[in-house]
């Protein structure tokens, strides 16, 4: 299991968020058989996942240097069904759908927001439900508490992403109401956004709740405005992969057992009421 060491975890979020080299790996059980094989996956017998470990509690790497949070503990358990070993590669969102289209893994499990466009290019197996939203500095200098208070304001984001297109949209909006502009500044990760802020350089960092909130246990930083375009997250898997049917069967008789329920529950996740399946176009409502 690599590690990165002599980090406390704030340390190792800020300064390796954009390695691309951190993996974690966990056996295969030994009591059942695969259903995937070696034509089906990156590596035989591994579930080869790609996630960005910058987005504290969801996906991060912990005070030991270990990948940590609710998605990898998903990717673990679904590895585990499949009777699959696990290895993750950490790396930057930008990577992760050439990436899978490549075949170079599997599966991306990064809290990638599901989106038509995106669902013409991978197949996607929608499975929470998050919302956009801004954190700022402890105090919120700048006195931000809705959504018309971002006028004006520049607010950095993870590009390309969810969160790009939402404020790209939003300061077009803006524009055409007369308002004083949108300034939207892309960084590399959402590791490098926060530094941002913490140096003065945005007034706020545009990312999903769950991640804003983690920051604001911190004492550094505090959640101004949630609850901007609320859609589902997807998992992610190149066209017409097998895993993906396979994973999606996981995540239903997780969904029946309990088990994601239970998970999702220890993280504030909110779940995905639809059907657990591979998806390529519109999302029934």
């Amino acid at each position: 299991m690599h590690k990165i060491v002599g980090l406390t975890a704030a340390a190792a979020i800020l300064l390796f968020g954009a390695a691309c080299s951190s993996s974690s790996e966990e056996a295969a059980p030994t009591n059942c058989t695969p259903t995937l094989g070696a034509a089906d996956l990156a590596s035989e017998g591994t579930l080869t996942i790609a996630t960005n470990a910058t987005l504290p509690p969801m996906q991060y790497v912990d005070e030991s240097g270990d990948l940590a949070g609710m998605r990898v503990d998903l990717g673990k358990e679904i590895a585990k069904r499949l009777c699959l070993t696990t290895h993750f590669v950490n790396t930057e969102f930008e990577a992760q759908i050439p990436g899978v289209q490549g075949r170079r893994w599997d599966m991306i499990d990064t809290g990638m927001f599901y989106t038509e466009q995106r669902a013409q290019t991978v197949d996607l197996v929608p499975y929470e439900i998050q919302a956009v939203s801004v954190s700022v500095s402890q105090g919120n200098p700048e006195h931000i508490s809705s959504v018309d208070d971002l006028a004006g304001k520049t607010i950095g984001v993870e590009a390309p992403g969810y969160e790009f297109d939402t404020f790209t949209a939003l300061a077009k909006t803006f524009a055409e109401q007369g308002k004083a502009p949108l300034k939207v500044q892309t960084f590399r990760t959402n590791a490098d956004a926060y530094q941002a802020l913490s140096a003065g350089q945005v007034d706020g960092v545009s990312i999903v709740e769950s991640v804003t909130s983690f920051y604001q246990k911190g004492g550094r930083f505090e959640t101004a405005v949630k609850g901007i375009n609320e859609a589902p997250l997807a998992l992610g898997f190149a066209k017409n992969s097998k895993a993906a049917g396979e994973v999606a069967r996981v995540l239903t008789a997780m969904r029946e057992d309990g088990s994601l329920s239970t998970l999702f529950t220890k993280y504030g996740v909110t779940a995905y009421e639809g059907p657990i399946a591979v998806s390529t176009g519109p999302l029934a409502s």
